[in-house]
């Protein structure tokens, strides 16, 4: 069975490729806008093309070329913060490049079936009575990046409809671990506490709402449920992918911070809270684990550590680290 994944150096999208490569019987491939860059991404090197998904001739040719039985759609801007500021940006790569992906496969990969992953973000905002959060909770989209990810999935949905191209959608709920960076809470914070353990940063750590609960699923939990979506999935289905486990975001500064070298004081900066945050989020993976045996088994606890270490190797040599 060959894999292809679109935004195969990304954060889930590197790990969904070391893990596939460890199946027997899975060849692997992806697409990215870049060469891997990084020294532990240099396995990725090999399996790598590069190309924009808007790039409809491009990404053609590397179908055709690489003829995959089965596609894992990760390519994507991700950031919640700041997603405002970037709407148009996210909706020409969330939503554009999507439509054009799913043109290129019904052209060109007729067959292979499709793991769209979009978020939870689609939900919205959910009333804490309404936890946990099920499949059938209707679209609440509440920001731009909520809005191309409820867009995406209709753009798969529309080739399993009217072509019945073999289209599963993934709805992860937020997941951590080592390799994650950007504006998201546990890199946000790992990135600080790191930068302040080699005094590259005075001894502060910047945070914004602390009081929201997340249901939190390490990355490498998540990829072994997009391989079971991939594998038992079934086509115009969708299926949320969550812990079921509530955490407050202090809780988890507070355990990072136990495991800093550093004893750093905090500052809340109104400028880091979002707009339109929502207090409350837990999902039901029930749907999910009918499937076969997938359960989020990696411990918090190892999630952040790993997450740490990460960043502290991010920092060797690298003396620009803010």
């Amino acid at each position: 069975m060959k894999v292809l994944i679109t935004g195969i150096t990304g954060f889930a999208g590197s790990h969904l490729a070391r893990y596939l490569l460890s199946q027997n019987g899975v060849e692997v491939a992806g697409i990215d806008l870049q060469m891997p860059a990084e020294p532990d991404e240099a396995e990725l090197a090999p399996l790598t093309r590069c190309c924009n998904l808007a790039d409809t001739r491009a990404l053609l040719e590397i179908l055709k070329r690489e003829a995959p039985d089965a596609i894992v759609h990760l390519a994507a801007r991700t950031q919640v913060a700041g997603a405002w500021e970037d709407a148009g940006a996210i909706m020409e790569a969330n939503i554009v490049c999507t439509q054009s992906l799913m043109q290129a496969v019904h052209e060109a990969a007729p067959g292979a079936r499709v793991l769209l992953i979009s978020s939870s973000e689609v939900y919205g905002k959910v009333p804490a009575g309404q936890m946990p959060i099920t499949e059938e909770h209707p679209f609440r989209p509440n920001n731009p990046y909520s809005v191309s990810k409820a867009a995406q999935e209709f753009i798969g949905l529309q080739y399993f409809y009217a072509f019945g191209a073999p289209v599963i959608i993934a709805r992860p709920f937020n997941h951590i671990g080592p390799g994650q960076k950007g504006n998201f809470v546990v890199p946000a914070f790992a990135g600080q506490i790191v930068a302040i353990e080699n005094g590259l940063r005075e001894p502060v750590i910047r945070v914004g709402n602390l009081d929201s609960r997340r249901d939190f699923t390490d990355v490498r939990d998540i990829v072994r449920a997009y391989w079971l979506l991939l594998t038992e999935g079934q086509p115009g289905q969708v299926y949320n992918i969550a812990s079921g486990r509530v955490h407050r975001i202090k809780e988890i500064l507070d355990k990072l911070i136990e495991l800093a070298r550093i004893k750093p004081r905090i500052e809340n900066v109104p400028e880091l809270m979002r707009p339109s945050d929502t207090p409350v989020v837990i999902g039901d993976a029930t749907k999910l684990k009918s499937l076969g045996q997938w359960e989020a088994s990696v411990p918090l606890a190892d999630s952040l550590a790993d997450a740490l270490d990460f960043w502290r190797r991010q920092t060797q040599g690298n003396t620009g680290l803010t």
